[in-house]
């Protein structure tokens, strides 16, 4: 009931499907950055002042594809899609295309923005109806007449990002593979995954009025993003730095060397099976469970214990957030909408459905001896810092 009243104003002036557009511009762009993509996200990636937009493969409707390279004009199409109001705009992974057009785009040549409420995405139609959320695999689960090419795939991600400087270049400097060649060789793919995505909107049914409204709402909650204490933060990654080697050096002790980081999985789970505890993978919920049985040793119980609260799993989460953020402390683009089969969301990169209930009585006074960043000082004052760690900095 309270996700019907918080979408419902959305919904009453939304579509109710993208035919009831007069005209879809479909576009999709291939660009390329000194900030990788799939770890840094979406919005991290379009503000990145390296990344640049190679081409644009765009259609009306099912028009003849055009292409759009950077120096020229911007399209006729797309101001008119702008301007509008009956016009809507479509691409698969609708997220990456309006990051690229509200960060890269206008400042360099005064490219059109579409509200959300303009836009559709495919990737979205996807995963509503159960098919995978990459485009090759929803074009061979639909058995489309087009599909990707792999050959351009692998050229566009050496194209995506730097090469290797020569050994007559300054190595300083950030060069590309340019050359007329592959450029032309990258149109020609972009041209094909645009086939390949428009054919795709043809084939799914739309969104229902309130699912569209929904995918809209995640969309903006994405955009804003939520806000992460910096500061926080890098405290806490320097006290998960500091408790390493003390939890090293015990779980070393205690499995007699068979085990010498907290990382190792394989080994721990070969010494936990050689001590009669027989697991099959060595995630959270996984040593929950297990510890909370009443007939383990004391050794497989710390053992356990160690794994749980592992440094190097509460470094992970605060790199993530890091990296994550941006200059205003906020992370965007960390839900996917749709991305589990019964229709819940799913985490991108940081994965903040996943935070753990914070693991102290007194949050206020925690995350002051947090912020001290002395993991003596903090060990002292919790009895297992690193469980509370990966959660207090998103507070």
């Amino acid at each position: 009931m309270m996700l019907e009243r918080v979408t419902e104003q959305y919904v009453s002036a939304a579509p109710t499907s993208s035919a009831d557009r007069e005209h879809v511009l479909h576009r999709d762009y291939e660009s390329r950055s000194c900030t990788v993509l799939r770890i840094a996200g979406t919005f991290k990636y379009a503000t990145d002042p390296t990344t640049e937009v190679l081409c644009c493969a765009y259609a009306v409707d099912d028009e003849p594809v055009q292409l759009w390279t950077s120096g020229d004009p911007v399209p006729a199409e797309f101001v008119e899609a702008e301007t509008n109001p009956a016009w809507g705009v479509a691409a698969h992974g609708a997220h990456f295309e309006d990051a690229i057009e509200r960060y890269v785009l206008p400042p360099r040549f005064g490219w059109p923005t579409f509200p959300v409420e303009k836009q559709v995405c495919t990737q979205a139609m996807a995963l509503a109806v159960g098919l995978p959320a990459r485009l090759s695999l929803a074009a061979i689960a639909l058995e489309l007449s087009n599909r990707k090419d792999a050959a351009g795939e692998r050229l566009m991600h050496q194209t995506s990002k730097p090469r290797r400087p020569h050994k007559d270049e300054d190595p300083t400097k950030v060069y590309w593979f340019e050359d007329a060649g592959r450029l032309q060789r990258l149109n020609e793919y972009c041209r094909q995954d645009f086939e390949v995505e428009r054919e795709l909107f043809t084939r799914l049914p739309p969104l229902s009025a309130f699912e569209q409204a929904l995918w809209e709402l995640s969309s903006r909650i994405n955009t804003r993003g939520f806000h992460v204490n910096r500061a926080l933060a890098q405290a806490a990654r320097k006290i998960a730095e500091a408790a390493a080697p003390e939890i090293d050096a015990e779980i070393t002790e205690i499995t007699k060397g068979a085990v010498t980081t907290v990382s190792q999985v394989a080994r721990l789970l070969s010494w936990l099976r050689e001590q009669g505890c027989g697991l099959e993978n060595l995630s959270l919920k996984t040593i929950e469970k297990q510890l909370q049985a009443d007939d383990l040793s004391l050794q497989v119980r710390r053992a356990l214990e160690l794994r749980l609260g592992g440094a190097q799993a509460a470094v992970k989460k605060i790199d993530a957030l890091l990296l994550r953020a941006g200059d205003d402390d906020r992370v965007r683009g960390s839900f996917r909408y749709h991305g589990a089969v019964p229709g819940r969301w799913s985490g991108e990169g940081l994965q903040p459905q996943n935070l753990k209930r914070v693991a102290a009585s007194d949050l206020d006074a925690a995350v002051a001896a947090i912020e001290t960043g002395d993991y003596q000082h903090v060990k002292a004052y919790i009895p297992n810092p690193l469980l509370l760690l990966a959660t207090a900095a998103a507070q």
